[in-house]
């Protein structure tokens, strides 16, 4: 009876083991960026100009050898994120998705965090234009679960977004992106 009664508590334990693991909830990484569109610099505001003083250039092959190129030519894309789902994907040992989503727009989109990437008409990656950010955000505007983004100088106009997770606890794979579509369709 002894051994019965044990094989039993032993039998639980592992199956309480087993079951109190969580699995994650599957991200819908197409809901992450819910549109895009593409901005000149005469559709900034008159602020997010003077944001541009100092700009604009972009890097081939280093960061000491920039190409220089005029604002006025310069690309810009205001897209929606999800920032909720962008806060699960980006969940690290290091930030906590409370944390990305509470402590100001820097731990969700800022240095060493979630860089932008574009692709050109060519297919080519369109080249970053700061060092450490990768391309610029010149204004985060939240509101409830979707951030207003709007990103650039672009050196040309990009066809394709996506957002280059830096780090993820639960979803390392994952790279939400869009297509930029003069509809501003979704891919």
């Amino acid at each position: 009876m002894k051994s019965i009664i044990l094989k039993a508590v032993i039998l639980f334990i592992v199956f309480s083991v087993s079951c109190g693991k969580e699995k994650n909830a599957v991200i819908e990484v197409e809901n992450v960026i819910k549109s895009a569109e593409i901005l000149t610099f005469k559709d900034l505001s008159n602020q997010q100009k003077q944001q541009l003083e100092y700009c604009c250039s972009y890097y081939q092959s280093n960061w000491h050898d920039g190409i220089s190129f005029k604002k006025e030519n310069a690309y810009f894309v205001k897209a929606k994120i999800d920032n909720n789902l962008l806060a699960s994907l980006t969940e690290s040992n290091t930030f906590s998705k409370t944390e990305l989503l509470n402590y100001g727009n820097t731990y969700l989109y800022g240095k060493y965090h979630n860089r932008w990437g574009f692709i050109g008409d060519e297919n080519d990656t369109i080249f970053e234009t700061e060092k450490f950010e990768g391309h610029r955000i010149i204004e985060i505007t939240r509101n409830g679960n979707i951030d207003e983004v709007i990103v650039g100088p672009l050196v040309e106009k990009p066809k394709k977004m996506y957002i280059e997770i830096s780090d993820s606890k639960n979803y390392p794979n994952l790279t939400p992106e869009y297509i930029i579509a003069s509809s501003s369709s979704k891919n």
